[in-house]
């Protein structure tokens, strides 16, 4: 179960974003960049210079917040110890990916690596799907209620009903609730997963252009546009987007290690090195 000090870690990082979604909206109404350069603007967006002046106010305390909440972060990240033996020490997993990531998983639950993948969506398998129904209309067979979630328009409770019906875990199938943490995946892939590459750090090195380079060569088929085609026909950029994940999947697996040793909890292997006998190749 998360811990108090957790949850505050995902309420701060969820200040933040709301900090950061007002200055980029205030900076866009006056056409400046997020480097302060201005924007090529319409006639439509031109207004008094005075005005001007008091939305760059507004922008830019917005930005000072950001600054104040991050600040906050890694003062809680540091009272994390895997924090201070691990994750400080890898290049490119900055104070907001940090707090992401130990804001979001629980450690506890995550008894194996793939409960981690699957929470953070990178479990291409086969999983249970959960839908939304609303609470006067469920009805025993339709599964176990796991969960509540917010009303519907209308006012109606819902609750989370886990079904017998198998879903791809990795992606969004119609009629089903997310099998996985959206805003955690674009944290990792979109933001995180840079920083590694940015940094050419062990992971990006050992993992990203191995892996790219091997699907850039591969005969493997892959769904791609609706059809199956060779790795090595599909766009660069989901050939990218692959090599982040299998990246980003092997950084969780040392986190999953680390976190778990140091919390005092028992440290499983894999599924597929435990029962299978497989050896990671790059």
């Amino acid at each position: 179960m998360r811990t108090e000090l957790q949850n505050s870690l995902r309420m701060l990082v969820r200040t933040r974003e709301d900090f950061q979604a007002m200055r980029k909206r205030l900076d866009n109404r006056i056409g400046r960049k997020a480097d302060g350069s201005n924007q090529n603007i319409n006639d439509s967006r031109c207004i008094l210079v005075e005005d001007v002046a008091v939305i760059k106010y507004f922008s830019d305390e917005a930005r000072r917040m950001e600054k104040e909440v991050e600040k906050q972060l890694l003062a809680h990240l540091k009272r994390f110890p895997v924090y201070d033996i691990f994750l400080q020490r890898v290049k490119g997993v900055g104070t907001i990916a940090a707090a992401w990531l130990l804001g979001e998983f629980d450690i506890e639950e995550a008894t194996t690596v793939s409960i981690m993948w699957q929470y953070a969506g990178f479990n291409p398998g086969m999983v249970r799907g959960k839908k939304a129904i609303k609470k006067k209309d469920y009805k025993p067979e339709m599964g176990e209620i796991v969960g509540s979630l917010p009303n519907a328009v209308d006012g109606s409770e819902r609750v989370a009903v886990l079904t017998d019906t198998l879903i791809r875990g990795d992606c969004m199938t119609e009629g089903f609730l997310s099998p996985y943490n959206k805003p955690l995946r674009t944290a990792l892939v979109g933001v995180m997963a840079d920083g590694f590459i940015k940094q050419q750090n062990t992971y990006c090195l050992e993992f990203y252009y191995p892996y790219k380079l091997r699907l850039e060569q591969s005969d493997q088929k892959v769904l791609h546009l609706k059809k199956m085609v060779p790795w090595k026909e599909v766009s660069k950029g989901h050939r990218d987007r692959a090599a982040k994940r299998k990246m980003v999947k092997e950084f969780l697996k040392d986190l999953y290690a680390e976190w778990r040793a140091v919390e005092g909890l028992p440290v499983r292997k894999p599924y597929a090195e435990e029962y299978l006998g497989k050896k990671h190749a790059a």
